[in-house]
């Protein structure tokens, strides 16, 4: 491993940690508050989802080790991503008592965090696709790669832009699940 993949992977972990963190806290936040503040189940289900969707991106930064080119672009994205990570984990709880229920405040702020972790994982898929364009993939590779993540993005989408809390929920789930099993088949 390069001292300059070495010192990139320390500061992307670091931002990412940050948002392991925040989500973390708002766990705590929420136990603490349980007596006086619903929990409910869809704050929670971002909350997992976030934390599923950051150790994999964790993991596919170590994985990718050897394609990236260790540049400033590459230090400006590897923020970007992780910083659009951090402002998801920071509207998934509330800071303060501004709601009855933390489902009512997922249900206002689930654009920004479904977006956000949309457009972190359109971003970290750059590497790949640039790979599958410069050493060619087989059709089946291609295929499946796209297919998962169209999949993934699918859900994330509807979860943003349903308005049935029920339907949100079932879309944060269902990502949750086929995330957890796409990283397991591909581990």
């Amino acid at each position: 491993m390069s001292d300059a993949f070495a010192f990139m992977f320390a500061f992307y972990g670091l931002l990412l940690g940050l948002a392991v963190a925040e989500v973390a806290a708002g766990f705590s936040r929420a136990y603490d508050e349980r007596r006086t503040r619903r929990l409910g189940i869809v704050a929670p289900l971002f909350g997992i989802l976030l934390l599923v969707d950051l150790i994999t991106f964790w993991m596919n930064a170590w994985a990718y080790r050897e394609l990236a080119e260790i540049s400033y672009v590459t230090a400006f994205a590897a923020a970007l991503v992780a910083l659009l990570y951090y402002f998801a984990a920071t509207q998934v709880f509330p800071k303060a008592r501004d709601t009855d229920t933390l489902d009512d405040h997922i249900m206002e702020h689930r654009r920004e965090v479904a977006f956000c972790v949309l457009a972190s994982n359109l971003l970290t898929q750059i590497p790949p696709a640039t790979s599958a364009i410069t050493t060619p993939w087989p059709m089946s590779d291609i295929a499946l790669w796209a297919g998962l993540n169209l999949t993934y993005y699918a859900l994330l989408c509807i979860a943003a832009l349903a308005n049935s809390k029920r339907v949100v929920g079932v879309a944060v789930a269902m990502a949750i699940l086929f995330i957890t099993g796409a990283t397991a088949i591909f581990a």
